[in-house]
């Protein structure tokens, strides 16, 4: 989830490749990113928790460093003034797509000075979701985006019946996310 974030941004403006360059751009700099996600309308956030909790009893102690410092739901993503930039013209953007997303197409539905609304489907997606998906981007500023990502995705069936309690061959997922650029010079990880 962690690099998802600006990919799934990257890839929001690449699907508005006929649009003009949206009025606000993200600032370039250290970002903090907070998500929730849901599955079936459930937020899964606390049932992520838990299993951290339980695969921490299972590793090495170098591996249990890394878990400790993984937070699916608030991180840091530093973006450079080049990716800024491409966020903000929709041409440059479309080679992220690919990279973000997999094998999807996305049209521009609406766009605005500082939204975008799409939609799509994903055929082999990297990070699940497949079908159908729908999206939003909002810049409030250039210091803070909103927005979500939603579709039909895939997700083994024991990580189902713990997160959402029964198995399905597919399942609604709902990534919403809020944006808040922290500072100029990104903090090394």
């Amino acid at each position: 989830m962690k690099r998802y974030f600006f990919s799934m941004v990257l890839s929001l403006s690449a699907g508005a490749v006929l649009a003009a360059p949206l009025s606000v751009a993200p600032q370039a700099g250290q970002w903090q990113i907070t998500t929730q996600t849901f599955a079936e309308g459930k937020d899964i956030g606390p049932q992520l928790q838990l299993i951290k909790q339980q695969a921490a009893a299972l590793l090495k102690p170098e591996q249990l460093k890394k878990l400790e410092n993984y937070d699916p739901a608030r991180f840091t993503e530093c973006l450079t003034p080049k990716q800024a930039a491409v966020l903000r013209d929709p041409q440059q953007s479309l080679s992220f797509l690919q990279q973000a997303l997999g094998d999807c197409e996305l049209q521009l539905d609406e766009q605005d000075t500082d939204h975008l609304h799409f939609s799509g489907v994903c055929h082999a997606p990297k990070h699940g979701v497949s079908g159908q998906v729908k999206g939003f981007l909002h810049y409030q500023s250039s210091q803070h985006a909103s927005g979500y990502v939603e579709g039909l995705g895939t997700l083994p069936p024991p990580i189902q019946l713990i997160l959402i309690g029964k198995i399905q061959p597919e399942v609604q997922i709902r990534n919403e996310f809020k944006a808040q650029w922290q500072q100029a010079t990104c903090l090394p990880r």
